[in-house]
């Protein structure tokens, strides 16, 4: 798959930052890369991020046994979550063939290589059938797309009638704050090209086809992680001025962007320029 200048700054980013998630993230445990989602229900930063793929996996009515898409799927987290906790079937797709490689790994692992694979590809233009999927699923990965009207066309036509589309990510409240100096420190950190409204993205859903669709507002159940990606900022500064005066390798311009990226995110959502949103829609059947 030969990518574009912009999906391969993506495909640079998470493998120039990957140790950065092990540390921060627990990425080798975890296997994922992002926000956790907080409730009665959750007493640890772990557990908060089982709960947002349940948080997702309810909202979009998953079921063992439907045939889901993961959009830009990282190291599989979700995947695997849908899989073994679920009985689904999926598909995870990312831009990165590094990966796609650990994805599969990861699934073998965890005794699901049987019902998911893992796989390079586009997710707003992916070659696959029309009419195929139960579900597409988005958890943070969707604010990576260069058009994202493009990427929710191609989830309506991936997926079956009565199929339901799951996006979790962020949101700003303006589309003008893509241009607030806050928010472009922290999106060209994580190498995000822009955010979309609450507002935009509805009505893409509906001029694409989609009926029933809901947006919630789910900043004050993740802002638990914004606020550990906070903190990360100022340990991870501490580090690099270790390795300064150690002598050791410095830090690529990329993961120093990757880092101060932390302060400017929880910034930003604390002044209310970005919400962390959860949208469902369902195509009709």
């Amino acid at each position: 798959m030969l990518l574009n200048d912009y999906q391969q700054r993506i495909a640079d980013y998470y493998r120039d930052t990957e140790n950065a998630y092990k540390d921060s993230w627990d990425l080798n445990n975890s296997l994922s890369i992002h926000y956790g989602y907080w409730d009665d229900k959750v007493r640890s930063f772990p557990q908060s991020l089982i709960r947002m793929n349940e948080i997702m996996a309810e909202a979009a009515t998953i079921k063992a046994g439907d045939y889901v898409l993961d959009a830009g799927c990282g190291v599989g987290g979700s995947s695997i979550f849908l899989a073994k906790n679920i009985g689904a079937k999926v598909m995870g797709i990312t831009l990165s063939q590094r990966q796609a490689e650990q994805a599969n790994k990861n699934a073998v692992t965890n005794g699901v290589e049987n019902s998911v694979q893992f796989e390079l590809r586009n997710y707003s233009d992916t070659g696959l059938l029309a009419n195929s999927f139960d579900v597409t699923w988005g958890c943070e990965s969707i604010c990576y797309a260069e058009n994202k009207e493009q990427f929710v066309r191609e989830a309506f036509r991936l997926l079956r009638p009565g199929g339901r589309l799951v996006v979790a990510d962020g949101f700003v409240t303006d589309f003008k704050n893509n241009e607030n100096l806050i928010i472009r420190k922290w999106l060209d950190g994580w190498q995000v090209n822009y955010l979309e409204t609450p507002e935009r993205f509805l009505e893409y859903a509906k001029n694409a086809g989609f009926r029933d669709m809901s947006y919630r507002d789910i900043s004050k159940a993740t802002v638990h992680s914004s606020r550990r990606l906070y903190k990360v900022y100022y340990l991870a500064k501490m580090y690099l001025l270790w390795k300064k005066i150690n002598f050791s390798k410095p830090a690529t311009l990329m993961q120093k962007k990757n880092i101060e990226a932390c302060k400017y995110q929880f910034i930003g959502m604390k002044t209310k320029l970005w919400q962390y949103g959860l949208f469902t829609a369902v195509k009709p059947g």
